[in-house]
């Protein structure tokens, strides 16, 4: 083995762990946001109810359940790191995909390139450690297309079990990995007719029909949801217009991140991956391999497909949601990385991608570390008693309920059927308050009027604090004389 063989030898044992680590310090924090706080709550209720609420709303429970077993086998409690946790170890079984997969697929070479892209990319970067489906996505979606570029090389028994089970494991994911692996199995099919192996087609139609058996149920209620979805729309139809506002709102997602954007990285990973992509398509042409044009492939109609649903049916997608599919785009860096030969143009590749992955891992550091949850726990502990009663004046800020979840709290006006958190009541008279005997506490984002009490109550603002993407107000309302 020469030295530059065992240097990438060094790197595909290693790199697995080196991802590990990486994200790892984005996944020991209680931090939660918005999502992750209602991933929290939802996984609180009885397995009965959990299926309940994601049934009103837009998710499959799959994730959900299996995250409910793996929180209660960490201790459950309200502390919250086992969540991200359980991202991480998603995306640690994605890095082996690469590892094992695509060096089976490739050569270890290209294997390695797969993996340092995938830990160096700023929107694997953000989703290593949040506590939502996507990582868990990634590594079924991953895995589906992998054992369909192997079925196609050579086809066995076990290979068709594993793509049948991971393909069911993936439309449960998210409503648009779902969408991602049904236009996997149509390139598929395709592949398989035109390389004429009739004789794989009576497994592809039973793994097809049973992922179709499996997941017929949950179609049903997410056909229902997009009508409820529909009627909820139709009160605002200007609701969504796509524009290029809209599409730098997914390219926020796709390479950065939505909340805290930071403009460089942006525009050099669209570049990069015009850069890359000139190499890869060079190297497709060459080898006439096509696999990272299907799987980018795969990317672009699932985004035009949920840009149309968005525009035509109703309101449903964020750049987000393709991110199941994310392996397309590492596999698509990684088959261009190799294709450059000058060692020059590939130092300065991995020096801006370098330069990218920093910039934004040092903003999830400091949202993952935020002491802001530090200073309300403390304002908590100081003033607000047994008998007090929490306000919030929409379901955004009753994220922070989930931090104490016996308290009793109120929604003010409007609480959405399926909003998952605990103990939670609407406040729309005001003979709800006459019983309270302790204090009453609105919390509310700086940046947004407060609702008016008067002639009752006025309100005295007690404390206010910075906590991850939110600025917070809490007034505490004051009997008027």
């Amino acid at each position: 083995m020469d030295r530059k063989a065992r240097v990438y030898h060094i790197l595909w044992l290693s790199l697995p762990y080196v991802g590990l680590a990486v994200w790892g310090a984005l996944c020991i924090t209680d931090n939660l946001w918005y999502d992750e706080a209602y991933t929290a709550a939802l996984i609180s209720h009885p397995l009965k109810e959990l299926v309940e609420i994601t049934s009103q709303d837009v998710h499959a429970p799959f994730y959900y359940i299996l995250l409910k077993g793996f929180y209660a086998l960490c201790g459950g409690g309200t502390h919250y790191w086992s969540l991200k946790l359980f991202s991480l170890l998603w995306m640690f079984a994605y890095l082996l995909l690469g590892k094992y997969g695509v060096k089976k697929l490739y050569d270890e070479e290209t294997s390695v390139y797969f993996m340092l892209f995938s830990i160096l990319m700023p929107s694997l970067c953000v989703q290593a450690g949040n506590a939502r489906m996507y990582a868990m996505g990634l590594f079924f979606f991953t895995a589906v297309g992998l054992l369909a570029c192997g079925i196609l090389r050579q086809s066995s028994p076990v290979k068709w079990i594993l793509f049948c089970l991971c393909s069911i494991g993936s439309v449960y994911s998210h409503t648009f990995s779902m969408i991602e692996t049904f236009i996997l199995y149509l390139i598929l099919l395709g592949a398989l007719l035109h390389r004429k192996k009739y004789a794989l087609l009576k497994w592809y139609l039973g793994s097809g029909l049973a992922v179709a058996a499996c997941y017929m149920a949950w179609l049903l209620v997410v056909y229902r949801q997009m009508q409820s979805r529909i009627a909820a729309a139709g009160v605002n139809e200007q609701l969504f217009v796509p524009d290029m506002y809209t599409l730098m709102d997914y390219c926020k997602e796709w390479f950065s991140a939505m909340d805290t954007p930071i403009m460089s990285v942006i525009y050099l990973g669209m570049a990069l991956t015009l850069f890359l992509g000139y190499y890869a398509v060079d190297s497709m042409r060459s080898g006439k391999c096509y696999i990272p044009g299907w799987g980018m492939g795969i990317l672009g109609l699932t985004a035009l497909t949920g840009g149309l649903l968005s525009y035509y049916v109703t309101p449903c997608f964020l750049g987000r949601y393709i991110f199941p599919g994310f392996g397309a785009l590492a596999l698509l860096y990684a088959v261009g990385m190799k294709r450059i030969s000058s060692l020059r143009i590939r130092a300065a590749v991995l020096l801006v991608f370098l330069y990218c992955f920093a910039l934004q891992y040092r903003a999830e550091l400091k949202l993952e570390y935020d002491k802001g949850l530090q200073e309300y726990e403390a304002f908590y502990e100081s003033n607000i008693g047994e008998e007090d009663l929490l306000m919030a004046t929409d379901i955004h800020p009753l994220l922070l309920s989930v931090y104490h979840p016996e308290k009793q709290y109120m929604g003010y006006g409007y609480l959405p059927p399926f909003s998952p958190f605990q103990n939670t009541t609407v406040f729309t008279q005001w003979e709800q308050l006459e019983s309270v005997m302790g204090n009453i506490w609105l919390i509310g984002f700086a940046d947004r009027d407060m609702p008016g009490f008067s002639p009752y109550y006025g309100l005295e603002q007690a404390f206010q604090f910075h906590y991850m993407y939110y600025d917070f107000v809490i007034y505490r309302l004051a009997p008027m004389e």
